[in-house]
């Protein structure tokens, strides 16, 4: 069931991509590019909250790539505030 997800994805993707005209590898490297460097930020800045003392983390998960991939680095500051504010509740 997850392949169909994923298969579903790139056709809508694709088409998407299509009908707007982008240059479609420039965005496949954009958001790779994006993707690496978000899990690089992800794992400095919990291995820097960990050496702190603190309690609060942001996982390496499938929603935390996809927002890195799009919204790239402020979405991840995103997460972090979004965690912090969870936390202290």
């Amino acid at each position: 069931m997850f392949e169909f997800y994923i298969a579903s994805f790139f056709l809508i993707f694709l088409v998407i991509a299509k009908v707007f005209d982008f240059n479609l590898a420039g965005l496949l490297i954009n958001m790779l590019i994006r993707v690496l460097s978000g899990i690089v930020f992800i794992s400095v800045c919990n291995y820097i909250i960990f050496l702190s003392g603190r309690n609060f983390h942001v996982n390496i998960n499938e929603i935390s790539v996809s927002i890195s991939a799009i919204l790239g680095m402020s979405g991840l500051s995103f997460l972090y505030i979004f965690q912090w504010i969870l936390t202290m509740m």
